[in-house]
């Protein structure tokens, strides 16, 4: 905490107080990271954020990241679920949970499979659930910068509904592509830059696309700072909801 500098502290206060405006793209990049040892590892996350969107809310979020590293491949369990206030009255509003396998991890072309349950009835997904595979290409691999890109198909179920309207169902082959750098600004700040790329086969240019940047600072060896913000854009949303989303936000990491 001797490093972590007095202006980077207060302006990320500041930000604990920004408006937001939920995405719906999970981005599993912002939590992936490799382990020099086998065995398990992970980080629980605590967030606070204030959004505006057809209501005021106020989010409390807790995540929970957990990876094991054997000799050969990797694992990696993703959950969270978010306690939102609205107009004085409590709820669960969304969640997810994400499986993810990375076969011969140590090599730069390997193999990936993967399984996702979500929903987020503040933007009127009831549930999502998706599965698929590709493969990830490690393109960038220095001491202070990495990078990475990936591809590959998916099989996604959704169900739509807002209040007072019907439910609308679809099914959907889609490819997923993203590409992501990390860099090592100094010993205890990293920066992470992500785009990701999902879209139909026979729509490819009318995409659901995310661009997300995110600040960590390590404030010691068991406590992190995060701070990102995600921009996402579809192209063609299933129900009346708005094509532009943005959310900041802004949490305390747990290391174990």
């Amino acid at each position: 905490m001797r490093n972590f500098s007095k202006p980077v502290f207060l302006f990320c206060l500041f930000l604990f107080f920004a408006d937001s405006a939920k995405a719906q793209l999970l981005n599993v990049e912002r939590v992936r990271g490799e382990a020099d040892t086998t065995g398990w590892h992970g980080d629980m996350g605590f967030d606070f954020s204030l959004s505006s969107y057809k209501d005021r809310v106020l989010k409390l979020a807790n995540s929970t990241n957990t990876s094991y590293y054997s000799q050969k491949h990797s694992y990696l369990f993703l959950s969270s679920l978010e306690l939102v206030d609205v107009d004085g009255s409590s709820l669960i509003s969304s969640g997810y949970f994400h499986l993810r396998s990375k076969l011969f991890r140590k090599n730069n072309l390997s193999p990936e499979l993967f399984l996702q349950y979500q929903y987020n009835n503040n933007m009127g997904l009831s549930n999502r659930a998706l599965a698929g595979g590709g493969v990830r290409y490690n393109f960038l691999s220095g001491e202070n910068l990495t990078g990475h890109i990936a591809t590959g198909l998916m099989y996604e179920f959704e169900e739509w509904k807002l209040s007072g309207e019907e439910a609308v169902e679809n099914d959907y082959l889609k490819s997923t592509s993203n590409i992501s750098v990390i860099g090592r600004i100094n010993p205890q700040t990293s920066l992470l830059l992500t785009g990701y790329y999902q879209a139909r086969p026979g729509k490819f240019f009318r995409p659901r696309a995310i661009m997300e940047s995110q600040l960590n600072v390590r404030m010691s060896r068991y406590l992190s700072l995060s701070v990102s913000f995600t921009m996402q854009h579809d192209a063609e949303p299933i129900i009346d909801v708005p094509k532009l989303t943005y959310e900041l936000k802004n949490g305390i990491l747990i290391n174990f």
